[in-house]
């Protein structure tokens, strides 16, 4: 089976969490973890959501299609039976259906109140992330973070922080509710952000020859 390394990053938080890579040290920590890249069609349920809210957190229509080939990974495989997380209803939390359209047509998405509310935090710090994002301070990693690429004030090192923290948090509860690995959570959703990235923004690659991921800007 084909493996890389995922760098995991943590950044400076006001919570801790445990079994992932956010801790509360102002210094970047980097954790290699190895990456499972014989991904199955579940990839495909995962990203169906991470692509809705994507557009609801940016507010526009994805710019392009982004598939892990794109960024030298593997294919997806095709799927050969679904994929459906836990019953909802098991959860305890009261459960918002979002619809949210794509393309031509309306799906009803299962949403819990925190993951509403974290969807909602990314929408409305959305400006500021673009904007950083615009001005190559940050880029977006695959390790579905943001990661500081030049000099940032202390305001602008507590939006990422805020940022990364909510990411990660939702990613969680994604892959608790569809009962799968964080790893094709974090890939979904980063697939899914290069969906909607401008050009010259910095993201990363994996470049199968030297076994490594690279930064680049994005030229699609």
């Amino acid at each position: 089976m084909k493996y890389v390394r995922l760098l995991c990053i943590s950044t400076v938080v006001a919570i801790v969490t445990t079994g992932g890579c956010l801790r509360t040290r102002s210094e970047v920590a980097v954790k290699p973890v190895d990456i499972n890249l014989n991904i199955t069609g579940r990839l495909e349920v995962v990203i169906t959501d991470a692509r809705r809210q994507a557009a609801e957190i940016t507010g526009e229509k994805p710019k392009r299609t982004v598939r892990p080939e794109d960024i030298g990974l593997p294919p997806v495989l095709k799927p050969t039976s679904k994929v459906a997380g836990p019953d909802a209803r098991r959860s305890g939390q009261r459960q918002i259906f979002s619809i949210v359209p794509v393309g031509l047509s309306y799906v009803a998405e299962v949403r819990s109140d925190r993951q509403a509310q974290l969807i909602q935090q990314m929408a409305t710090r959305h400006p500021q992330i673009e904007a950083l994002l615009a001005s190559q301070a940050v880029g977006e990693s695959h390790t579905g973070v943001l990661v500081a690429r030049g000099s940032l004030s202390a305001d602008q090192q507590a939006v990422i922080a805020a940022e990364n923290a909510d990411r990660m948090e939702l990613y969680k509860l994604e892959a608790a509710k569809k009962q799968t690995t964080l790893d094709e959570v974090i890939l979904s959703y980063y697939l899914a952000r290069l969906e909607h990235v401008n050009k010259g923004i910095w993201v990363e690659r994996y470049n199968k020859a030297t076994g490594s991921w690279e930064w680049f800007q994005w030229d699609r």
